[in-house]
């Protein structure tokens, strides 16, 4: 059964959408599978079908853009209201983007650029339009930072192949599973091992309890353990206990065990995998990005008091307990790898150490295709990058990253965290010989993420006069 979605143009040029169009054919995998109900630059639905929908009954809405007019901001508390799962797509409605660069400066001083002083007016009394036009925000704000927002997919714009992988996972969460799919049972009543030779019975960690039956595979079958791929049962097995009493036991991770848990949330949670694009819903994505954001509780064991996180990704209290109990043990284990690769992992430059031998302007030269910009004396944020773009301005396009896929996992500022890096790397030259090459560091470090920031927007020191 096809699934509702919409997709919405807030501030932006279009070309997120044009590069989801750019799939062209592969369209044709992804369209059935589409109940578009409202996409005003390729449907023609109206506004006011949008309002009409039953909040909550479209399954995904799409975000193109930033909130720059106060229409923008409305449209985007619109789509929370209508959408279950709300996608950030692109990095206007991630980051901020270009557009967010005009936080560095007034409303004021903006309109009057723009309509007064703009060098092609012709008008003799320029103003700022006001029929049949919204009204323009203070400044911008961050679209999570307006509503909740589950799904960022980066980049300006999004690669194709990208943004086609981010749907077609998101139709797996949505999706009835194969047809063999039973939540009414689990592994266990299936299981060869269930009466002798089971690993639960042995101390081992196997999750057929927890899983859904259905499974034509059956792993335990072959000497190996059930990780959950055929996702959570409504009716936990007769050995759910003794899954539960060997995780209570378990009070720090050793490589193997921190490795099954992993493994096993990996699938029985559908994580994504896929690291071009961030999913909340995704708990173990969640846990690498946001590890603070998760509440902790406690509960009561056979083995006295436990802590666990506070999660409900299945609606069954005692597998949620489960799920809470295996993402607090790796919250802080170093056990609990998540990839947090950037620009560089992905590019074929050569590197030596990454020391520029000078510093240099993008027009100044002609960079060799086979040594690091950043050797050569260019500024490249690809150190400060989250992967996903395949590196393509350094690999095909001779041209330094910008960093519009924005920072990777455990970098809150991407400007911060390159200047802090420059400055390692410029640790032994003159500050006026490095200023001197940077003419503008906000809008080299932060082009694309000034308004997710520390900078914000511009801010005015306001002194009280006394009376």
């Amino acid at each position: 059964m096809p699934v509702p979605v919409a997709f919405m143009q807030l501030s932006s040029c279009w070309g997120c959408h044009q590069s989801l169009l750019n799939a062209h054919l592969g369209l044709l995998d992804i369209l059935p599978n589409l109940d578009i109900v409202y996409w005003p630059a390729v449907v023609d639905f109206k506004h006011d079908s949008l309002k009409a929908r039953k909040d909550g009954s479209i399954v995904v809405g799409f975000l193109e853009g930033v909130a720059r007019t106060k229409q923008d901001t409305a449209n985007i508390k619109l789509m929370r209201k209508k959408c279950s799962i709300i996608v950030a797509f692109g990095t206007c409605a991630c980051y901020g983007s270009v557009a967010g660069l005009a936080n560095l400066f007034d409303k004021d001083e903006l309109i009057k650029r723009k309509f007064m002083e703009t060098e092609s007016i012709t008008d003799k009394e320029p103003k700022e339009p006001s029929q049949h036009v919204p009204g323009i925000e203070e400044f911008i704000v961050n679209v999570k930072d307006i509503i909740d927002v589950d799904v960022f997919i980066p980049g300006c714009p999004p690669t194709t192949d990208n943004i086609v992988a981010a749907i077609t996972y998101l139709f797996t969460l949505v999706g009835e599973g194969p047809s063999s799919l039973d939540k009414n049972k689990c592994v266990c009543d299936n299981c060869d091992l269930f009466k002798e030779g089971c690993f639960l019975d042995k101390g081992k960690l196997c999750y057929g309890p927890i899983t859904a039956a259905g499974c034509e595979l059956m792993c335990p079958h072959e000497g190996d353990m059930c990780l959950g791929c055929f996702k959570p049962t409504n009716k936990p097995g007769e050995k759910f206990k003794l899954l539960k009493q060997i995780l209570d036991g378990v009070e720090e991770l050793d490589a193997e065990t921190g490795a099954s848990l992993q493994h096993f949330l990996n699938l029985y949670l559908g994580a994504s995998n896929i690291t071009n694009f961030y999913f909340r819903g995704d708990l173990l994505q969640r846990l690498a990005y946001e590890p603070d954001s998760f509440k902790v509780k406690e509960i009561e064991t056979e083995k006295g008091p436990k802590l666990i996180l506070d999660v409900e990704p299945t609606g069954t209290n005692a597998i949620d307990e489960i799920v809470g109990a295996s993402l607090f043990l790796l919250k802080n284990d170093p056990y609990f790898k998540f990839s947090s690769k950037t620009v560089c992992s992905h590019c074929d430059r050569e590197v030596a150490d990454k020391v520029p031998t000078e510093l240099k302007r993008d027009y100044e030269g002609l960079p060799s295709m086979d040594t690091c910009f950043l050797e050569q004396g260019y500024i490249c944020l690809g150190p400060v990058t989250q992967a996903g773009c395949g590196a393509i301005c350094p690999n095909k396009a001779n041209a330094p990253c910008l960093g519009c896929y924005g920072p990777p996992v455990g970098v809150e500022d991407q400007g911060l965290k390159f200047i802090s890096s420059l400055g390692s790397l410029c640790a032994d030259r003159d500050v006026d010989e490095v200023m001197k090459a940077i003419k503008d560091p906000a809008g080299l470090f932060n082009r694309f993420t000034l308004a997710a920031s520390v900078l914000g927007h511009k801010y005015h020191d306001k002194i009280e006069e006394e009376e």
